[in-house]
C-alpha cells in the first residue's frame, strides 16, 4: 500500500486504521450519515482536513474512544 495516499488514524484501543484516498468521500459521507453518533462529526472534519493536505504534509490522527467507535461504524457501513 502506498501510505502517502492514505489518512492514518490511531484509534483509542491502539489499533491503526488507514483510509485510502479512493475511500475518503465514501467514509466522510458515512460519518455524516452517523451525525447523531458522538464523535462522528468531529471525525468527518478531521478526515476532510487531513485529506485536503498535501500528501507529504499529512500526519497520524489520534482519535478518542467516541471518535474511534464512529470511524469503525462508518468503515463497516462503507464496506457493506
Amino acid at each position: 500500500m502506498d501510505t502517502t495516499e492514505s489518512v492514518h488514524f490511531d484509534l483509542a484501543d491502539g489499533t491503526n486504521v488507514d483510509v485510502e484516498s479512493n475511500d475518503f468521500r465514501r467514509v466522510y459521507e458515512d460519518l455524516w450519515k452517523l451525525s447523531g453518533v458522538p464523535g462522528a462529526v468531529s471525525t468527518a472534519a478531521l478526515l476532510l482536513d487531513e485529506a485536503g493536505r498535501h500528501r507529504h504534509s499529512r500526519h497520524r490522527i489520534n482519535l478518542n474512544t467516541q471518535q474511534s467507535a464512529a470511524l469503525r461504524q462508518a468503515l463497516d457501513e462503507s464496506s457493506s
